[in-house]
């Protein structure tokens, strides 16, 4: 693997396999979590705030004010050089030949049979520069699966430990976000999946916004050792810390995936109903793949589920068709936002329309639902990019 040998922002690099895994990482904000009287728990190899007191009570801040989630945990992967477009257009499903300096999408890394390794967030930070946004419990195997295929002449390196990610999502984050940083040009400037380098109190941090709640927002990007200080100045603005478990419904309610529950390498993205991130018009690791099963015609899709109850389905649970399993949930919650318990999950395709009434065996009573589109719930309008 090569490295990254240039001065300034973002410059040390950290080769895979130097990393200890024998015990639970920390955040950089680790500290802060533990002054906040976080409970922790265990999650992909890192010690994790899951709540800070009520999980509904930081779900229902992030929908009416504003929250703040550390989410540094999520790896940050960096790629570089004169072939670095070349080689992202190979591994990742979205086109990024195209994109501008500021621009982020969201896609995949897919085996070669079409199964999705990862989803992940492509952000090209200058003309040959990208930063690869992937989940935590993936990090290893994105590196592998990278490095495979990098030339020598793509600089690939992680510095998901010499960073911190901090994530401010709610109707009040931008009026936030701007109210902290020193430049004339505002974070609320930016459009929906672009980013862009600012500074909150002379510290340089990378700012995108992108979001894993349905609400505005952004995430902050910066040194590891500016993390509790970046930290300290949203809360100083009222920004209500949120852990583990108010995201997860958060994001449910948005209708989001979550790797290794909703998506898998089992799993292409068609039969995610997620094709909208994929060019076809390109060639990239699994497409011939997918596009054999779009002509064969997917087996099962992905659907959302609304329960007539308060009941909470969880993963693995067995979704019903008068009696007959047609599917199985692969996340489920209950939404203090529909007042219900909620539910995504992979059912047999010709069972994956709108209004189809199933059942959902929660410990081995059925309960009644639907499918229904996702989001659950109305989201705020955004201006795109």
């Amino acid at each position: 693997m090569a490295t990254h040998t240039r001065n300034g922002f973002f410059a040390r690099p950290k080769i895979f396999g130097e990393m200890e895994l024998a015990s639970l990482r920390r955040t950089p904000l680790y500290q802060r979590h533990h002054q906040l009287n976080a409970r922790f728990i265990a999650f992909a190899g890192y010690e994790m705030p899951v709540h800070y007191g009520s999980i509904l009570n930081e779900t229902i801040a992030v929908r009416k004010s504003v929250g703040l989630f550390d989410v540094s945990h999520m790896g940050r992967l960096f790629l570089s050089g004169p072939t670095v477009v070349s080689d992202l257009d190979r591994l990742v499903t979205v086109n990024v030949s195209p994109m501008a300096p500021g621009k982020v999408r969201y896609g995949f890394l897919c085996r070669s049979d079409g199964g999705i390794l990862d989803d992940l967030t492509v952000f090209r930070m200058t003309d040959d520069q990208f930063l690869l946004v992937v989940n935590c419990a993936t990090r290893q195997k994105d590196s592998d699966h990278i490095s495979q295929y990098v030339q020598s002449s793509t600089l690939f390196w992680d510095q998901t430990e010499q960073t911190f990610m901090i994530a401010v999502q709610g109707p009040d984050a931008l009026f936030i976000a701007d109210s902290v940083t020193d430049s004339a040009v505002k974070p609320s400037s930016l459009r929906r999946f672009s980013g862009a380098s600012f500074t909150i109190e002379g510290r340089t941090v990378w700012i995108t916004r992108t979001g894993y709640t349905g609400e505005d927002g952004v995430e902050i990007i910066g040194e590891g050792s500016d993390a509790e200080t970046i930290w300290d100045i949203f809360l100083s603005r009222n920004a209500v810390p949120v852990g583990l478990g108010a995201r997860d419904i958060l994001r449910l309610e948005a209708g989001l995936c979550l790797y290794g529950h909703d998506l898998t390498e089992e799993i292409t993205p068609l039969e995610a109903d997620l094709m909208r991130f994929v060019d076809l018009s390109k060639d990239f690791i699994g497409r011939d793949a997918i596009v054999r099963r779009m002509e064969e015609g997917p087996k099962s899709k992905r659907i959302g589920l609304l329960l007539d109850s308060r009941s909470s389905p969880r993963h693995n649970t067995p979704i019903l068709r008068e009696d007959i399993p047609i599917g199985i949930v692969t996340s489920g919650t209950f939404s203090p936002h529909t007042n219900s318990g909620i539910a995504m999950g992979y059912v047999s395709t010709e069972w994956a329309r709108e209004g189809v009434e199933v059942s959902l065996l929660i410990r081995q009573q059925p309960c009644p639902a639907r499918i229904v589109p996702m989001p659950f719930l109305p989201l705020p309008s955004r201006k795109s990019s």
